[in-house]
């Protein structure tokens, strides 16, 4: 079993957390059943989670880049900018991170409960050991 690490990084470049196989995803915003390569059920009984997932993170880029450009502007901050930017990037993150977030929540399932994957207990991969 890969560790939690390597299970993010492949999740974060869009590829299958438990094999690292790629295709993963139909197109942007519908992901396959299960992993090309490997199997893996990628089906999320949980989508709410990854929801979730990605709504934060979108919304801890936007204060980031928020409170960036009003300190590197201050003390005459871009209001318009800001004003028309905020809520542009508010509605790009998250359609940008969607695969993305889709794919760490499966790796973040697979890090906390691998022993409760029936799809790798089948391959033997989920099993303890003896």
């Amino acid at each position: 079993m890969a560790t939690r690490t390597t299970l993010l990084l492949r999740a974060l470049t869009l590829r299958c957390p438990h094999c690292g196989g790629r295709g993963l995803f139909r197109h942007w915003f519908a992901m396959k059943a299960s992993c090309p390569s490997c199997g893996l059920s990628l089906t999320i009984s949980n989508s709410v989670g990854a929801n979730l997932l990605n709504l934060v993170t979108a919304e801890f880029i936007l204060m980031g880049v928020l409170t960036a450009v009003i300190v590197q502007s201050w003390p005459n901050p871009p209001w318009n900018l800001l004003q028309y930017g905020a809520p542009l990037l508010m509605i790009a993150a998250p359609l940008l991170l969607y695969p993305v977030s889709k794919v760490v929540f499966v790796a973040f399932d697979l890090a906390l409960h691998p022993a409760a994957r029936p799809d790798l207990r089948v391959h033997g991969i989920g099993d303890p050991p003896p």
